[in-house]
């Protein structure tokens, strides 16, 4: 499986795509909690634009046990710095803080282009919209 190194802040974490079963079945998860933060991006111009909150518009304590959490662990999501993967509350509450916690929302949202950003991409073209980072024009 592909491996990839994310600098995020001043940290260094990896992770690997995911097998085709658990890409297509967390695929099915994100779906409808992903939809908010899509369609902000393909709404604004440029990702400065995009409103903070419509990204986590689709996210409650039951997403990170039930769907982020385990896309982590799906991906080995690792921290270099604190030699720990990144898959539990436990994790997360060891290689982040509440100084550092948009840097997890960042790693999070690193693993979800790494795994899902080519699906994305293939079906959006395929039907004839515009994929992440292409411009709407209307």
């Amino acid at each position: 499986m592909q491996v990839e190194t994310f600098i995020i802040g001043e940290r260094e974490y990896t992770a690997k795509k995911m097998n085709a079963f658990d890409a297509g079945r967390f695929l099915l998860k994100i779906k409808n909690i992903a939809a908010p933060a899509l369609t902000a991006f393909a709404q604004a111009n440029n990702e400065n634009e995009v409103n903070l909150f419509e990204l986590f518009s689709g996210l409650d304590e039951e997403t990170h046990e039930k769907v982020i959490f385990p896309i982590l662990a799906a991906s080995a999501v690792y921290s270099i710095e604190d030699k720990r993967k990144v898959a539990s509350i436990t994790d997360m509450n060891m290689c982040f803080n509440v100084d550092t916690l948009l840097d997890f929302y960042l790693l999070v949202w690193e693993v979800l282009k790494l795994n899902f950003a080519p699906f994305i991409e293939r079906a959006s073209t395929h039907f004839g919209k515009p994929g992440i980072g292409q411009a709407v024009t209307e």
